[in-house]
C-alpha cells in the first residue's frame, strides 16, 4: 500500500474541515412568498389571521425565525371601495308615520333601510334622497367624514285605512377599509 505523504494528507483534512465548516455557516436570505390576495369583506370580526403575531391591521413578512416552507394565512387591511354590497353600514334605521305628503315617494320597496339601499344599488352618491343633517351626532361620521342621510316615504294604504305616509329614514356611513387575505410561505433562499 502506498503511503501518503503526510504534508498531502494535511492539505486533505484541512480542506475537508473547511468544507464542513462553510457547509454549516450557510449564508442565506429569508423571502415571503404571498399568493394573490383575495377581498375577505369589512367586518373585523369575521377575519382571522393564523400568522405570527395574528396582525390583521397589516402585512406579515417572514423572519429568520419561521423555519423554511412555514406557510400561514395573512389578512391585512386596506383602503379603498369595498364590495358593492358592504359600501355602506348602518348607523340610524327610523321607520314612522307622519300625516304628509310622500314626497320625496319612495321607490318599489318594502319599508326598511337595506331595500331602499338595494332600490339604489347601493349608491349614495348622486341621489335625490339625500338630506343635510348634522353628522357631529354620530361618532362614527367624525372618524370617516363620510355620512349620508337618505329619506322617502311610502304612500298611505286606503285599503288598509292607513290614512298617513310612512317615512324611511336611514344614516349610512361609507366603509373605506377592508379586509383581504392570502395564503404566505417563507423561503431560505441561498445567497
Amino acid at each position: 500500500m502506498k503511503r501518503i505523504p503526510l504534508f498531502l494528507f494535511l492539505c486533505l483534512l484541512a480542506g475537508g474541515c473547511a468544507g464542513v465548516s462553510a457547509g454549516s455557516t450557510a449564508r442565506y436570505r429569508v423571502t415571503t412568498e404571498r399568493e394573490t390576495p383575495y377581498y375577505l369583506g369589512t367586518d373585523a370580526e369575521k377575519v382571522e389571521d393564523t400568522c405570527p403575531g395574528h396582525d390583521i391591521l397589516k402585512q406579515y413578512a417572514c423572519s429568520r425565525k419561521q423555519e423554511d416552507g412555514f406557510s400561514c394565512f395573512d389578512v391585512y387591511l386596506a383602503q379603498g371601495s369595498p364590495v358593492t354590497t358592504q359600501r355602506y353600514s348602518l348607523l340610524q334605521e327610523r321607520i314612522e308615520r307622519q300625516p304628509v305628503s310622500p314626497q320625496p315617494q319612495c321607490p318599489a320597496m318594502e319599508p326598511t333601510c337595506e331595500a331602499f339601499l338595494q332600490a339604489l344599488n347601493y349608491n349614495l352618491e348622486f341621489s335625490w334622497y339625500l338630506v343635510n343633517f348634522p353628522t357631529s351626532s354620530f361618532p362614527q361620521c367624525r372618524e370617516t367624514y363620510d355620512c349620508k342621510r337618505i329619506d322617502c316615504y311610502l304612500p298611505p294604504n286606503p285599503a288598509s285605512g292607513v290614512k298617513d305616509s310612512t317615512l324611511v329614514s336611514c344614516v349610512y356611513k361609507r366603509n373605506q377599509l377592508f379586509f383581504v387575505g392570502s395564503e404566505v410561505t417563507c423561503r431560505h433562499v441561498a445567497r
